[in-house]
């Protein structure tokens, strides 16, 4: 713009200087203004607000068009929209600002419609798991009141797989009433000092039964002194456990899972790791949502697949992360907790 000006300046102090010169009597000191020298005069300032404005439509009108129609499109929703403008710095400021908040809609629309995606998918696996077991409810229970059932074992092992069944619902609903209490931002966490190596060691110990039935193999790597950290002992717990009855549903026997704790300068980072069957890189991207689960068959009793969603809840509500590693034959899921994760305590309780 200020180039513009310039140019429009030196142009006008050139008609000046062709004036004076032809109408300049240097003898008299007297302008003498004729038709031809008025006209000429008039030509070349015409010609000259001619040519400036030309360069204003190349500098101005055009951009702002161009502005103007990238605006009107991103309003119908097309939000790769970009600016790309040969312009002054002005204008170079603006496009470059207008790229970055396209960029800010875009990505905003792609996440937006990620949720809607994971929210179809989530309603379909949540209708799938609810009604494989009622449906098994209710053939069971259908049976034993048309009297069916002709001996006593026989109704025994119905009224267990009803009781089964009906266990498999209530674990569902009661993890998914736990997420969407956990998603809300405000949820409240009882944050304290603890020993986090202690809290590793008496969840390791709860799973070892476990692991030792199905033939796998438990290895710890947990130093011998306190690692202290500030967390809330019942959520922290419940991060921990979803990992290792992860671990435990979806590998054979064989498979060694390594629980190790290793202290930082400013967090603590925990790691659950197996040389089981893995985890695909299509599903690392999804792992964490709701109803996903690390095979690629659902079978009823394969968990909630709300576990790993409910774990990375926690840790961001501590401020933490947790993140999966599925590289070299091993999948290895990272607890980071923050040593002060500064999120405050609260004197409300949680379930």
């Amino acid at each position: 713009m200020i180039r513009s000006y310039i140019y429009f300046a030196l142009t006008l102090g050139l008609v000046v200087v062709v004036f004076l010169m032809i109408a300049l009597d240097i003898d008299t000191q007297t302008i003498e203004l004729r038709l031809p020298t008025l006209l000429l005069v008039l030509g070349l300032f015409g010609m000259s607000i001619y040519i400036f404005s030309q360069l204003m439509v190349k500098r101005i009108t055009r951009p702002l068009e161009h502005i103007a129609e990238a605006i009107e499109r991103m309003g119908k929703g097309e939000y790769k929209e970009r600016l790309s403008i040969t312009a002054d710095y002005e204008f170079s400021v603006i496009q470059h600002r207008f790229n970055e908040m396209a960029e800010s809609l875009e990505q905003a629309e792609r996440e937006n419609r990620r949720l809607q995606d994971s929210k179809q998918r989530m309603l379909a696996d949540l209708s799938h798991d609810l009604k494989t077991p009622v449906t098994t409810i209710q053939g069971y229970a259908k049976a034993l009141q048309l009297g069916l059932v002709d001996s006593q074992e026989k109704k025994e092992r119905y009224l267990q797989l009803i009781y089964n069944k009906a266990t498999v619902v209530t674990a569902l609903i009661d993890d998914l009433f736990r997420l969407s209490k956990l998603e809300r931002p405000d949820y409240p966490i009882s944050v304290e000092q603890g020993d986090l190596a202690e809290l590793l060691r008496e969840i390791a110990a709860d799973y070892y039964d476990a692991m030792e039935d199905k033939g796998m193999v438990m290895e710890l790597d947990i130093p011998s002194g306190e690692v202290m950290a500030d967390y809330d002992p019942g959520l922290m717990r419940r991060a921990i456990a979803n990992l290792l009855s992860n671990a435990v549903q979806h590998n054979s026997g064989g498979t060694v899972v390594l629980i190790a704790l290793e202290e930082l300068a400013e967090d603590v980072r925990i790691r659950v790791q197996d040389n089981g069957g893995g985890i695909s890189d299509e599903l690392k991207e999804v792992i964490f949502d709701p109803f996903v689960r690390g095979d690629a068959a659902r079978p009823g009793d394969g968990g909630t697949g709300l576990g790993l969603a409910i774990s990375k809840q926690i840790l961001e509500l501590h401020r933490g992360e947790l993140r999966l590693d599925n590289r070299n034959g091993l999948t290895v899921f990272e607890l980071v907790v923050r040593k002060k994760p500064g999120t405050g305590e609260s004197a409300a309780g949680h379930e």
